[in-house]
């Protein structure tokens, strides 16, 4: 009997949304701070955790809380109480991509999992083999990856995996407050919360989401990964997370990309081939929900990156 059963996440920007994705079939939210963490949805206090924490939990639901900002070493005056609440509360799980972490967990003797995310860095599974005899739990691959190479570290790793299935992807980050610089360069007025986009003369239906928190500037892909429709190839290589990113996106728009790789992945575990047959109207779906200025695609699964 196949018992394998691959976890669902998500982000999260307040709790209202934590509580409707929870209901809309996500596994496990992934939620946290500007202060330790690098592009999260929404700023969460510590007493929001916990409520969040309180409130997945109640659900039999998981919470995951993103530590994966670049630490410098104004970081780790605060980290350490930061890193002991969270395991003080029952936080299911840490996401950090800095390995400075393995050393703060040590010294503080926390027991949380943690989940390594270096970005581009995760891409061959020597590196995750050795982080992983190092005390990492889990391991998020980079993006840039084709589904071959997903496919062929998952074969040698030692630990469970995680990939990106849907949403925006980060194409570039600058500690540099690039766009509030820019703003004052030219004397206009700034505003934090604005979305703003990059277009390319050659290219002008391109946008590249860019916005800026205390730890920089990060420019977004001009497209939304979908891979609702290749869940197959995904699943049968037994792929153990697949993350769904909602930053910058509705809590509506959320909520329904939640239900319908929810409905996706229970499909293809129970029956395959009724899969098959229901995935075109799935993408339908996810085309229909689909902000205008937002094309989709299939991100590097299946074509080079070219750095």
């Amino acid at each position: 009997m196949n018992l394998y059963k691959p976890e669902l996440l998500a982000t999260a920007k307040d709790l209202e949304e934590v509580k409707r994705l929870a209901q809309a079939g996500a596994d496990a939210i992934l939620i946290g701070h500007q202060q330790f963490g690098n592009r999260v949805a929404g700023d969460f206090e510590l007493s929001d955790i916990k409520e969040a924490i309180d409130l997945l939990h109640a659900m039999n639901k998981k919470a995951y809380i993103q530590v994966n900002a670049i630490f410098h070493n104004q970081h780790l005056e605060a980290l350490p109480d930061y890193l002991t609440a969270l395991e003080r509360d029952g936080v299911d799980g840490i996401i950090a991509g800095d390995q400075s972490i393995f050393q703060i967990k040590r010294d503080l003797n926390l027991t949380t999992p943690l989940t390594w995310n270096p970005a581009t860095l995760s891409t061959n599974y020597q590196t995750l083999n050795y982080w992983h005899q190092r005390g990492m739990d889990r391991a998020a691959l980079s993006n840039e990856l084709s589904l071959d190479a997903v496919i062929e570290i998952k074969e040698h790793v030692s630990c469970p995996i995680e990939i990106q299935v849907h949403g925006m992807t980060c194409i570039f980050q600058s500690k540099r407050k690039l766009v509030r610089n820019y703003y004052q360069h030219i004397d206009k007025s700034y505003e934090q919360d604005q979305v703003r986009y990059i277009k390319e003369d050659k290219k002008a239906d391109s946008h590249y989401p860019i916005f800026e928190d205390i730890n920089g500037t990060h420019i977004m892909s001009t497209e939304d990964l979908v891979m609702i429709d290749y869940l197959d190839l995904i699943l049968s290589a037994q792929i153990d997370g697949l993350k769904i990113e909602g930053m910058m996106k509705s809590t509506d728009y959320n909520e329904r990309i939640v239900i319908l790789y929810r409905e996706a992945i229970d499909t293809y575990l129970t029956d395959p081939e009724l899969y098959q047959i229901k995935k075109a109207g799935w993408k339908q779906s996810i085309y229909q929900t689909q902000p205008n200025q937002r094309k989709i695609g299939t991100g590097f699964y299946f074509k080079e990156q070219i750095y």
